[in-house]
């Protein structure tokens, strides 16, 4: 996913944005129906337009959609595909899972699914570290791609002498000196894509860039060991397991999370007083089941919400559910993601309060 993407559709604010999402499949024979889907969904899609906008409104944006769904090669299909188009905006993303098929017409675009990519740590960089090389990877699952900018990979540029009567201390310096350079190139990557991160590195090296590093806060795990020449697609084999394990954790503790906070008198339920509250800006963690969805109609003066079946209709929030989780974001909150069935005791949405 390319950095900063999340905010940069967030940030397409206009009327109507059409968000279409479809499940993928990345080899043929199956791909071959993807087209199908397309197409399918592009015909919907354009009947919601038609309704609501005279031919001369509409034909310019429809022409863009058409265009976009053409451009599209299903050859690079992944599990998911996103298209967010509206008339001075396009774009296609490809994602590593698949989603529930829907069309959204909405004045934002469904960030829904980018933002569960990244809240669910599925995304994550890996930064392995060494006294004289160090290589920086973004990663989903299992599969690496090394990150080359920024300075990225790093080479050594401190001499490193050979003199075994060379003071300890001059050797550690010049080693935080490298940390530190390394880390302050990483800041400026992590700042416009912020994602958890994991260390790989020999016990002293992992020790002394946590106490260097700004970022010592982002840090999901750490892996011991000498990986300098390890290839990125066995270091990926070690790392995913342990990454894997660590969310599972992750994922119970905000369970219990939610559960204290109902004696502390901070946890709402049930997706309108939720929806309320976010609007406040009080929301500190939204946790939400993967495929819950909810249509509403909101008021003019936007401080009233009437659930509803239908959508497509102009005035009706297709899902009120994405909305909400941006407004968490938006307010500095969390979002979390949690398993289908997972929350069917708070009626598929939890929000824990900040005050």
């Amino acid at each position: 996913m390319e950095r900063n993407l999340l905010k940069i559709i967030k940030n397409q604010v206009d009327y109507p944005n059409v968000s279409i999402l479809l499940t993928t499949h990345k080899t043929a024979p199956d791909s071959k129906q993807d087209t199908l889907v397309l197409k399918k969904l592009s015909r919907e899609a354009e009947r919601r337009l038609r309704e609501e906008f005279s031919r001369k409104e509409i034909s310019p944006l429809l022409e863009k959609l058409n265009k976009t769904i053409s451009s599209i090669d299903i050859r690079q299909n992944l599990d998911g595909l996103a298209i967010f188009v509206n008339k001075n905006f396009e774009k296609v993303v490809r994602l590593p899972f698949p989603v529930r098929e829907r069309i959204i017409i909405d004045e934002s675009f469904a960030t829904r699914d980018l933002i569960r990519a990244i809240n669910r740590g599925i995304n994550y960089y890996t930064l392995s570290l060494s006294a004289g090389f160090i290589r920086l990877f973004e990663a989903y699952r299992d599969k690496f791609s090394e990150i080359i900018e920024g300075g990225f990979p790093f080479a050594n540029p401190f001499p490193r002498g050979t003199n075994l009567e060379e003071s300890t201390y001059w050797k550690e310096a010049r080693l935080r000196e490298f940390f530190h350079m390394v880390d302050r190139s990483f800041l400026q990557i992590q700042h416009q894509h912020p994602m958890q991160i994991v260390l790989t590195g020999v016990e002293k090296n992992l020790a002394l860039y946590k106490e260097v590093s700004g970022l010592a806060g982002n840090i999901l795990l750490t892996l011991e060991g000498n990986y300098d020449n390890t290839a990125p697609h066995e270091l990926a084999s070690l790392v995913w397991p342990e990454v894997k394990n660590k969310m599972a954790e992750k994922r119970m503790k905000v369970l219990q999370r939610l559960d204290e906070a109902i004696g502390r008198k901070r946890l709402v339920t049930g997706i309108e007083e939720v929806w309320k509250l976010a609007l406040e800006g009080r929301g500190e963690l939204l946790v939400v089941e993967e495929d819950y969805q909810q249509s509403a109609q909101v008021n003019n003066n936007g401080d009233a919400i009437t659930l509803v079946e239908t959508h497509g209709v102009r005035g009706t929030t297709d899902d009120l559910v994405d909305d909400i989780a941006e407004k968490v974001i938006s307010t500095g909150g969390r979002v979390v993601f949690a398993e289908n069935g997972s929350l069917s005791k708070y009626n598929q949405i939890a929000m824990v309060l900040k005050y």
